[in-house]
């Protein structure tokens, strides 16, 4: 059985470069599910840390077009080491 990956980005200000992540976290992660190195149960977590821009929107409509993306959103900006702890 392959082991469950899940990868926390933590994202401040990244509407302009969150799609393209995606897109690319996506095609390495169909790679591992293909040759069976990781589960299919595994996730991209990504963590908002209090951006104001259109970053938890674009994290929610990841979700909801993929259930590979998960979310978390902060109250505020805590710093990407707490961010990658809250995740």
């Amino acid at each position: 059985m392959a082991p469950v990956l899940y990868m926390v980005i933590p994202c401040y200000y990244e509407e302009e470069v969150l799609p393209e992540t995606a897109k690319r976290l996506k095609a390495k992660y169909t790679n591992l599910f293909d040759a069976d190195k990781i589960s299919r149960e595994s996730k991209i977590l990504f963590v908002n840390d209090g951006s104001r821009d259109k970053t938890w929107n674009i994290i929610k409509e990841l979700h909801q077009s993929d259930d590979i993306f998960t979310g978390l959103t902060l109250s505020r900006n805590f710093g990407h080491q707490n961010a990658v702890l809250a995740g």
